[in-house]
């Protein structure tokens, strides 16, 4: 099917949309949020698209890959796609906090980070706890996709497994020295893990992030251990909005498959920065593994499944701003029930037609400078479901320092 040409008159659109969200905010993800002196900031940022695809952009729900089973919001025309608004306040040289609140499209506002910092300067070593809602640390590459990305799309691994992002509430502790080379950061923490792919109820969930740099190389590993309890995914027929919360199953398996077991998270990245060579070369996967039992209303099952995902990231810096990239996404998964059922339970979950699902996106963007990133994107997505062509244009604006004060 061929793409409709009024993409560019909803380009325009797009255009005039944005300066209406542009005082709304982004954090770099991979930089500290905290003032470097006592002091305050306000940081805001916002991104609008203007999509056309052949088919839904993107889809609902992938035959035999559900992930959380929730229905992403249609990206087809113009829309807002993630708006961000953040506060944070440094208090001498240990404490500190930040508030940071969201919006992506037409979903409610909802709250990205809300915690508390304390650290200790030991000689080239940073020692800081963090209490409260943020991101899991998965490495700057795993967590900051999606997140004000050079695509539109969140990476499907990240669709997948994390139902585009995991934000939770926890502890964690950080570890950071300032080196050129090797190990430079690890995270340790326990998170609540009540939002995909933790359950309603399930005990606390450790996650360890360890990243570090060898020369032109950055690499880092992340783990995670959940025991996800009543974690509800609205079954094949239901069509579920895209949210950060679940259906409960404790109360009934009405249109909905109910998991109680143990998930194992692993991811990882890599990535070569040739510096006057232009080139960026960005590898990044993540592996969820699922062992439990899986209910629905026809039946109960033992249930084992992995699903498996990533992405190759090629960037080439042109000068003058102008970056041209080339992602490429593969993501896979295996299931296995054995039990009363086990059939019309598969069906219920969406575990029937499993087909790998394949991506293919190519992006040219400008930074003009004062915050701003301009692109232009087209792709392709092959899975169970008809192919899936796109083309689009995005605008992007970040102020991490739109006020500042000092006390």
């Amino acid at each position: 099917m061929p793409i409709p040409p009024p993409f560019l008159r909803r380009a325009a659109l797009a255009a005039a949309c944005f300066s209406a969200t542009a005082p709304t905010l982004a954090h770099d993800l991979s930089q500290d949020p905290l003032p470097a002196t006592p002091g305050w900031r306000i940081g805001a940022a916002a991104a609008v698209t203007s999509m056309s695809a052949s088919e839904r952009l993107p889809a609902a729900r992938h035959p035999g890959l559900p992930g959380s089973g929730q229905t992403a919001a249609d990206r087809s025309g113009p829309g807002l796609e993630h708006a961000t608004l953040e506060a944070a306040l440094a208090f001498g040289q240990r404490q500190g906090a930040v508030l940071a609140i969201g919006k992506h499209g037409s979903d409610r506002v909802h709250t990205e980070a809300a915690r508390l910092d304390s650290r200790w300067q030991i000689g080239l070593d940073r020692l800081s706890v963090q209490l409260g809602r943020d991101r899991v640390p998965m490495g700057p590459v795993l967590t900051g996709a999606g997140h004000f990305d050079r695509y539109a799309l969140a990476p499907l691994a990240k669709r997948l497994v994390l139902n585009d992002d995991w934000i939770s509430d926890g502890l964690n502790l950080r570890w950071e020295r300032g080196v050129a080379e090797g190990l430079q950061s690890v995270d340790a923490g326990l998170w609540r893990a009540r939002t995909w792919p933790g359950g309603l109820d399930g005990r606390l969930a450790p996650a360890v992030h360890l990243g570090g740099s060898w020369g032109d190389w950055n690499l880092s590993g992340f783990a995670a251990s959940l025991a996800p309890r009543a974690r509800g995914t609205p079954s094949a027929a239901a069509d579920a909005p895209h949210t950060h919360g679940q259906p409960d199953c404790r109360r009934s398996l009405a249109a909905v498959a109910c998991f109680d077991g143990q998930t194992r998270l692993l991811g990882g990245s890599l990535m070569w920065d040739g510096h006057d060579s232009g080139w960026i070369v960005t590898a990044a996967g993540l592996l969820q593994r699922d062992r439990g039992t899986l209910a629905a209303q026809l039946g109960i099952t033992d249930y084992r499944g992995t699903t498996r995902a990533g992405w190759l990231d090629v960037q080439r810096l042109l000068g003058q701003g102008w970056i041209v990239g080339l992602r490429a996404e593969r993501a896979s998964a295996t299931h296995r029930l054995v039990g009363p059922g086990a059939t019309l339970v598969s069906a219920d979950a969406g575990l029937d037609g499993n087909h790998p699902i394949t991506r293919l996106a190519s992006a040219l963007t400008w930074e003009p400078g004062g915050g701003w990133l301009l692109g232009l994107e087209a792709g392709t997505e092959r899975s169970a479901l008809p192919t899936n062509r796109w083309i689009g244009l995005r605008a992007a604006w970040s102020a991490p320092e739109l006020l500042r004060g000092d006390w």
